[in-house]
């Protein structure tokens, strides 16, 4: 029987951040105080069972020079991470590597490798005492090979930055271009290619086709469960007729943000808003692979990745 270890993360941005159009000015998190309902409706699901989430969380400096503080975040909503740990939820660091701007000037990203490499090695400094983290995702989906190798030397053994086959645009350095869409030890010359083992494993955020009604075409997007479900079903049909057998355990991770399960008062075609719509679209999910046979575990990435790092050795012994 095919093993597929399913990940559910969430990044906690500012509502308003993600969508057609990036807004790196956001910061209100209206959208992660309604979230904190999640778990209990999650477990209040029959279909789904225990999910334990990873949520990856911003602490950076935007936040420290706007708000006051790069661990703005994690003190503000203190009790509920808390509680989530006790949950067995894990507990990931989400920094945005912004050059520092006041109240309504633009954000840019720190894109000179050195500069960012500088910027992450001071934050952690700042927060690891509190934040004992071991999962990363950086900021709108980028890495150099300073910046992984940097992340990597801070002790940190998961990344889930990767989103295969995705290019960045308006200055941002994002290339994953022909990347793995299962977990690799990226090159040291290219972070898109496999390479020898090391301290760092990667989690792509697993990507498929798929289409908003606003697009011409199918666009490759990561697999988010906070999409309308009708979008959702016809991405998944696709990928019930596409999936390959890979090396198992597979594992499939899957991304949204508070914001897009939130109720607003204005149509969004593609995110329904609703966290009605991503309890469907995770039992949907769950059903296809289990309805083909396969043994569907949801897991944390930092679970992942020791599952798929220990199959990988009895691989090779």
């Amino acid at each position: 029987m095919n093993r597929h270890l399913v990940c559910l993360t969430v990044d906690t941005d500012p509502d308003g951040l993600s969508g057609k159009v990036t807004n790196r000015r956001a910061l209100s998190w209206k959208g992660l105080e309604r979230l904190q309902s999640l778990p209990d409706e999650l477990h209040d699901v029959p279909r789904l069972g225990e999910i334990p989430l990873t949520w990856f969380i911003r602490a950076d400096g935007q936040l420290e020079s706007i708000l006051g503080s790069a661990a703005y975040l994690l003190d503000r909503y203190e009790s509920f991470w808390r509680q989530l740990k006790g949950l067995e939820h894990e507990l990931g660091w989400h920094p945005h590597l912004y050059r520092h701007a006041s109240i309504g000037e633009p954000a840019v990203i720190i894109s000179d490798p050195q500069e960012a490499r500088d910027e992450l090695e001071r934050l952690w400094e700042g927060v690891r005492d509190i934040f004992p983290a071991t999962s990363f995702r950086n900021g709108e989906g980028w890495h150099t090979e300073s910046t992984y190798s940097c992340v990597e030397q801070l002790g940190f053994q998961c990344d889930s930055t990767a989103i295969p086959n995705r290019r960045g645009s308006g200055g941002n350095p994002m290339n994953w271009e022909n990347a793995p869409n299962q977990p690799f030890f990226p090159s040291q010359k290219d972070l898109r290619e496999p390479g020898p083992d090391r301290p760092m494993l990667e989690l792509p955020m697993n990507t498929w086709p798929l289409q908003a009604p606003y697009d011409d075409a199918p666009r490759t997007r990561y697999m988010n469960p906070a999409v309308h479900p009708h979008l959702f079903a016809n991405a998944l049909r696709n990928w019930e007729n596409t999936r390959k057998s890979t090396i198992e355990p597979c594992v499939w991770v899957m991304i949204f943000h508070p914001d897009e399960v939130s109720p607003e008062e204005r149509e969004d075609y593609l995110y329904a808003r609703s966290k009605d719509a991503l309890c469907s679209n995770l039992i949907a999910f769950a059903s296809s692979l289990t309805n083909a046979g396969a043994e569907l575990e949801w897991v944390t990435i930092a679970e992942a990745a020791a599952r798929w790092r220990a199959s990988r050795q009895k691989r090779i012994a």
